[in-house]
């Protein structure tokens, strides 16, 4: 009988080796990651005194926790990781890097071993934990006590505009937090920085200590990506519509220093715009899709669907890729939304189909998606609205397998990885589709991954 649900988010350890066999084809990291993410994990005492040490999470734009932030009893929000990586342990796991998830409910826990941080699952030691290595700039504060790291997080994140202006259930992306994460941010009052607008000016500086820390470490300026990104502005933002809003943190940041390559993450838009955003500076562009359903686009996003609609979103991404290129078109999707209750999916093989299909219509065009995972935020519309089980672990799976495929078929290049963190990058914490290109064709994989932890930056950009 084919999964539809799963009524709790219990794991054994004999089910996930089960996994392991039937899905012989997909690297073991890969599975073990999608079912972290999809039920979240939990921390003790012990791990929490350790994650507390090392880059804090940053709550950028989406909360991407299983539980609201008042009920973390023990001020996680402010001591977990902005993600830990798994390692070897019972099946010699490669290095692969997990975006923090919390759940308390989680059967997944990181408790520590003789001074060792381990995942277990239901009290069976799974593999090894490292959490990140803090930055030196996020040591630094503006003069109003604005911490560098709450304005560009891991060196890489900008969230110009921390609302939304679809606001509602008939505007709102329906799987959407990102205005009750700013509000639960500013009530918590552990956060420095709780505006909406980021100031330029503020962006600029922390870009140039970024910038500075990597020149002086390296022996000269590397590489750089950065990503702008931020909610949907309707109308007008401090006086700028959209396109001059964004474009002002794009060339601020783009010409503000040396070798930087500029993400932005828009709604999707006609060519003509586009060719604007390239002359400010960006390098490539991301006009997150979210669901590739027609119907379930309709629902899930109402907001862009009234604004943009399907027709015009797949025709922007098209154009896109002459505007940026082939492979500088990374339109996000929220993998597993396709299931949610009470409208969509109700079996794996009609949502992995439909959107394997567009994966692949996507992929002939020069077009790279991306995946997030769908965290099923308490404080978002289809959360709230509706009891939502956790999404079968055979779909990430089964989807993962596709897009591997797809990719290969087309022959599309490996994805970029110059995020000034090193630890990043070799991989994503969000997802498993860089993870599963990276696992499956970077021939010094783990290696590279060694390089940037033991000798940081300049061990992934030099070679002795």
């Amino acid at each position: 009988m084919e999964a539809v649900s799963e009524v709790t988010s219990s794991r054994t350890l004999g089910e996930l080796e089960n996994y392991f066999s039937s899905y012989g084809d997909l690297p073991r990291e890969i599975i073990l990651k999608h079912d972290l993410l999809r039920v979240g994990h939990w921390f003790t005492d012990a791990a929490l005194d350790l994650a507390s040490q090392a880059l804090v999470k940053s709550y950028r734009l989406f909360s991407y926790d299983l539980m609201a932030m008042k009920d973390m009893k023990r001020k996680e929000h402010r001591k977990i990781p902005e993600w830990f990586t798994i390692r070897r342990g019972l099946y010699g796991l490669r290095p692969v890097s997990i975006q923090t998830t919390l759940d308390s409910n989680s059967a997944y826990v990181i408790d520590v071993v003789d001074g060792q941080p381990k995942l277990f699952l239901n009290g069976k030691e799974i593999c090894e934990v490292y959490f990140p290595k803090p930055m030196k700039y996020y040591t630094r504060k503006f003069d109003d006590g604005t911490a560098y790291h709450e304005i560009i997080a891991f060196g890489y994140f900008v969230t110009a505009f921390r609302n939304c202006q679809y606001w509602g259930p008939d505007e709102e992306c329906r799987f959407c937090d990102i205005n009750i994460n700013a509000r639960q941010m500013k009530e918590s009052k552990d956060f420095t920085f709780n505006a909406p607008v980021k100031p330029v000016e503020y962006m600029v500086e922390v870009a140039r200590s970024i910038e500075q820390d990597a020149t002086e470490e390296v022996g000269f300026t590397p590489p750089m990506d950065f990503l702008i990104t931020g909610g949907t502005i309707l109308k007008t933002l401090h006086g700028k519509d959209e396109l001059s809003f964004y474009s002002e943190y794009v060339s601020a940041l783009k010409w503000g220093g040396r070798r930087r390559f500029v993400n932005l993450q828009t709604n999707g838009q006609d060519k003509e715009t586009m060719k604007r955003y390239r002359a400010a500076g960006v390098d490539c562009h991301h006009s997150n899709m979210e669901v590739w359903d027609k119907r379930l686009f309709e629902w899930i996003n109402p907001g862009k669907n009234r604004r943009v609609g399907w027709d015009g979103w797949v025709r922007s991404l098209i154009d896109e890729v002459d505007v940026f290129g082939e492979g500088n078109v990374r339109p996000n999707f929220v993998g597993g939304v396709e299931m949610a209750k009470p409208y969509g999916f109700e079996t794996v093989s009609e949502a992995v189909k439909s959107t394997s299909d567009g994966v692949d219509f996507m992929m002939s065009h020069g077009i790279i998606p991306r995946f997030n995972q769908w965290r099923r935020e308490p404080g978002s519309n289809l959360v709230s609205q509706h009891a939502q089980p956790a999404i079968p672990l055979e779909y990430y799976l089964q989807l993962m397998g596709n897009y591997y495929n797809s990719c290969k078929k087309y022959n599309l290049p490996m994805p970029r990885r110059e995020c000034v963190h090193p630890e990043r990058r070799i991989g994503s914490g969000h997802g498993t589709y860089d993870d599963i290109l990276l696992l499956n064709e970077l021939p010094d994989y783990e290696e590279a991954w060694d390089r940037g932890f033991n000798e940081g930056l300049k061990g992934c950009v030099t070679r002795q």
